[in-house]
């Protein structure tokens, strides 16, 4: 298991800038480490690999010791068995796959060394392009080369910083699979830093969820998207909607209570809140409905009436940001924009499920 418990204080003009101060532990499996760019992920990564020392803490996997300021323990890179796949690859581009791959494998006897590249260049499926140069190669290639090359060193652990973020969709989602299977026949921990949720949950066994330098929330990757336990793994995750109100009324036979937000109601799960508490929910923007006629029957708890304020239109989707008193955020797709003309000063309205309404501390 990796332990690791860091502290890392960076200056900026002289004064304090950003602090990393994150404690975590990695079992087996693939250990997603999620969150926005600059919360410290990489930062993490690199101070496990021993790239980065910490201020303070201590880092260790299984018997082996990497750092412990108490101790002013600090192993060197080349000792720690730590394999890294960075974002660009880092291949050497006068080499061959084979001899990339032959760079990070231990020192062997010539025959020993090549039948280690040959099994680690077929582990993740290019054996075929053992003579090519980088250059030869297409992006998901070359990822597959890198990790080739990180598991050639025979590591404890592997390290896989944002690894795929430049190869096509179609690329990505092959490639996934495969780092999923290349873990299950190695056996050895991945450490695997992503910002998108759809790679987190995909090839996720379990997420560490990461906000400005501090571990938020952790668990397995569905539960942490679906349900954050505070407001800043609510943003990290995207839960656009961040709303205060007091606890109005309770329906215990219903399994309901009622959120008063100020301008609207809200009906959520039953808390054992007393009447007058205050109370923050949060509700993502994909979870909210839209329909340009009132519904009268339907499965969902809370019908609010609202106009369309504005629409921001960011490629595949569109955020509508509706007044109900308050502005709620909706995603939806370009077709429902289109099929239900919908524009600024449109009157709508939002149908929200009472399980759709995470409550937080």
């Amino acid at each position: 298991m990796l332990n690791v418990t860091i502290r890392k204080q960076f200056a900026s003009n002289g004064r304090a800038g950003f602090a990393l101060d994150a404690a975590f532990a990695a079992n087996q499996g693939i250990t997603v480490l999620f969150g926005a760019s600059g919360s410290g992920k990489t930062t993490t990564l690199r101070s496990i690999a021993g790239m980065v020392t910490p201020d303070a803490g201590r880092i260790s996997l299984g018997e082996s010791l990497y750092f412990d300021s108490a101790t002013r323990v600090n192993l060197a890179i080349q000792k720690r068995r730590v394999g890294f796949v960075f974002q660009d690859y880092l291949l050497f581009p006068h080499l061959t796959a084979a001899e990339n791959v032959a760079y990070g494998a231990k020192s062997r006897h010539d025959h020993e060394r090549r039948r280690h590249v040959d099994e680690m260049l077929k582990l993740v499926g290019v054996d075929y392009a053992s003579e090519c140069r980088p250059g030869e190669l297409s992006g998901g290639e070359q990822q597959r080369v890198a990790l080739a090359r990180a598991l050639a060193s025979e590591p404890a652990i592997l390290l896989l910083d944002e690894p795929l973020s430049a190869v096509d969709v179609t690329t990505r989602a092959r490639l996934l699979d495969e780092i999923v299977e290349v873990q299950r026949k190695t056996g050895i921990p991945f450490l695997y830093v992503t910002h998108s949720p759809a790679d987190a949950v995909r090839i996720g066994d379990h997420l560490l969820l990461m906000a400005e330098g501090r571990i938020v929330q952790q668990g397995k990757p569905l539960e942490v998207f679906n349900a954050p336990l505070n407001v800043p793994a609510a943003r990290v995750v995207g839960t656009e909607n961040i709303l205060v109100g007091q606890v109005a009324a309770h329906q215990p036979e219903e399994g309901i209570s009622i959120v008063d937000l100020g301008h609207c109601r809200m009906v959520i799960p039953s808390v054992e809140l007393a009447e007058g508490t205050r109370i923050t929910l949060g509700i993502r923007a994909e979870d909210i409905i839209i329909s340009r006629e009132r519904v009268n029957r339907t499965s969902a708890r809370n019908l609010i009436a609202g106009t369309v304020k504005h629409l921001l239109r960011d490629g595949e989707s569109v955020e509508l940001v509706a007044d109900c008193g308050i502005d709620l955020k909706v995603r939806i797709t370009p077709q429902a924009e289109h099929a239900l003309e919908l524009a600024p000063g449109v009157e709508i309205y939002l149908l929200i499920k009472a399980s759709s309404c995470h409550i937080l501390p």
